[in-house]
């Protein structure tokens, strides 16, 4: 079931505030969550450049487990360049919601947005096993290449595709953002792209605005179901942040003034 995304309940995509934040500080950043009506976050690790992920993720699992809140934290690992067929099932053991296979470069599994590879035999095995155990596949941060592969391997095990965080080519080009035949591949598979607040894929200007937030979501609006629309926020994982949205509190403000309904996968 997919959950409505209202002014009144709202639910992120990604955030890497676990792995930017000391436990107190992540803890406080959760209780203000619950308090801003947070109902879900997909909390990410980042691993890209840790020397021993297995380790920290397991750390990263008991310190979500501990925390007690009204929030739902899911767990998402970005970048599963570590995995491999010795030790898939003892990744698994963590029990993600998610995984994104690569971060912005190639890695054993895939290409990733700078870089020109394409889905390796291992990093198809890997999202095989990944589906066959329940977990979801993020597209965000593969190149075009390795998007395609994913999502036609994806589909063909009759999953519903899933970008956690991106924004839209048609507005503002950028390697991590989506085209329109991306995007369409996406909402027909019943799936859902998670719109981000990174200032760099809103606008090719310094600083993003409120207005350019809207232009992305009126280009969904206009062109897509808007229930395939949510949003992955990215808080912490960027530094550049929309003008007038740093927080869960200006973007339940934002989400409240400009009327937005969305729609989310984390039931």
């Amino acid at each position: 079931m997919y959950n409505t995304l209202m002014n009144i309940s709202l639910v992120d995509l990604h955030t890497d505030a676990i792995t930017e934040l000391s436990p107190e500080d992540f803890a406080k950043f959760i209780k203000n969550a619950a308090k801003c009506g947070v109902s879900a976050i997909s909390v990410s690790v980042w691993t890209t450049e840790m020397q021993n992920p297995m380790e920290q993720i397991r750390r990263y699992k008991q310190q979500i487990a501990g925390l007690k809140t009204t929030v739902k934290l899911l767990l998402h690992i970005e970048d599963a360049w570590f995995v491999n067929e010795q030790n898939i099932d003892e990744f698994i053991g963590f029990k993600p919601y998610s995984v994104g296979i690569v971060w912005n470069e190639n890695n054993n599994l895939a290409g990733g947005a700078f870089g020109n590879g394409d889905v390796t035999p291992l990093g198809e095995t890997v999202i095989r096993k990944l589906v066959k155990n329940g977990v979801k596949v993020d597209l965000a941060h593969l190149n075009r290449k390795s998007f395609f592969s994913t999502a036609k391997i994806l589909q063909n095990l009759g999953q519903k595709l899933l970008c956690t965080h991106t924004c839209f080519a048609e507005i503002n080009s950028h390697p991590r953002n989506l085209d329109r035949e991306q995007v369409q591949t996406i909402v027909n598979s019943g799936g859902v792209v998670g719109l981000t607040l990174v200032g760099d894929f809103l606008t090719a200007n310094k600083t993003a605005t409120q207005s350019d937030v809207l232009a992305h979501i009126n280009y969904f609006r206009e062109n897509f179901p808007t229930g395939n629309l949510a949003f992955g926020t990215d808080f912490y994982g960027t530094k550049n942040l929309p003008s007038g949205i740093k927080n869960y509190n200006d973007l339940q403000k934002f989400i409240s003034t400009h009327k937005i309904t969305l729609q989310n996968p984390l039931g």
